[in-house]
């Protein structure tokens, strides 16, 4: 008769008694997206109008492009579609919001419609058109533009919405509304990009902006 309390006792002990801690599972590992495909993300959450290609290069050249696009537009078209990297491609459009944009709208009071360039893609080396596959040969040498690795951009020109189009080659010295708007374009594109040539640079940028993202940096306005 006396175990009976002792096993209520040991009950109600163990009624009460902590229950065991739970053991959390384990994180799940971070997911690490593919760089290329997080950038073709960005352009289209961007608005950019595009379309992804195959990764391509010139044997014994050293000129291609890892992650290529094809682009029409980014916010505002382009004169013409062309090909270029995605990196570049993405900070473009970035730029066309964040700055082209505000100071088309500071300077005019209105947005930009086209954004015109002469170029992006260009198997050939720095300040002229001497092939890569010539310079190779002896011809003519010098380092690889950045055009060579879709990397950089030539602006030679933007339209606003009523048609206005304002020209590097025509407007960078007018000393008017026009050539204000290039100069501020020039100006603020240097926290962009990493190499701005202007007018002001050498005679080969006489009617273009020249604007990359490759690892040198110079801000030639």
């Amino acid at each position: 008769m006396r175990l009976f309390p002792v096993l209520v006792l040991l009950a109600a002990l163990g009624a009460c008694a902590s229950p065991p801690p739970r053991v959390a599972a384990p994180a799940p590992p971070p997911v690490i997206l593919d760089p290329d495909a997080a950038c073709l993300q960005e352009l289209a959450r961007m608005g950019a109008d595009f379309q992804p290609l195959e990764p391509f290069g010139e044997p014994g050249q050293g000129c291609g492009i890892a992650n290529p696009v094809k682009v029409s537009a980014t916010g505002s078209d382009w004169n013409r579609p062309t090909v270029l990297s995605c990196s570049l491609a993405r900070v473009v459009a970035r730029y066309q919001a964040e700055v082209l944009q505000p100071l088309a709208q500071q300077r005019f009071g209105q947005n930009l419609k086209r954004i015109h360039h002469a170029g992006t893609y260009d198997c050939r080396i720095r300040r002229n058109t001497t092939t890569a596959a010539a310079a190779a040969r002896g011809s003519k040498g010098g380092r690889l533009s950045e055009h060579s690795k879709g990397m950089a951009i030539d602006l030679t020109a933007f339209e606003l919405e009523d048609g206005t189009v304002i020209s590097v080659k025509r407007d960078w010295r007018a000393g008017n509304a026009k050539a204000a708007f290039l100069k501020d374009v020039a100006r603020t594109s240097c926290n962009t990009f990493n190499v701005v040539l202007t007018p002001n640079h050498d005679r080969f940028h006489q009617d273009h902006l020249h604007l990359d993202i490759g690892p040198y940096t110079l801000c030639g306005y």
